[in-house]
């Protein structure tokens, strides 16, 4: 796969991703697999990973943590 942006190789890695929850708190998903371009870094996350993400950052919020940083590798 190519990078979209600037036509890099996209390669296996991982990426943060950070939500901010409804009420303003801030939740930071971290080391989730995503293809990152070897030339300028952008990530890509496969959809099946972002269902997973979305999942866990749900349970986060249910359970009532304001502000965190979730390993997705022991959450997922």
């Amino acid at each position: 796969m190519k990078c979209p942006l600037c036509k890099g190789k996209m390669v296996p890695g991982t990426t943060n991703l950070p939500f901010t929850l409804d009420d303003g708190n801030v939740i930071v998903v971290t080391h989730v697999p995503a293809l990152v371009c070897d030339q300028c870094g952008d990530d890509f996350v496969e959809m099946d990973v972002v269902r997973k993400v979305e999942r866990v950052v749900e349970r986060v919020e249910r359970d009532g943590i304001s502000m965190g940083l979730v390993e997705y590798g022991k959450a997922a």
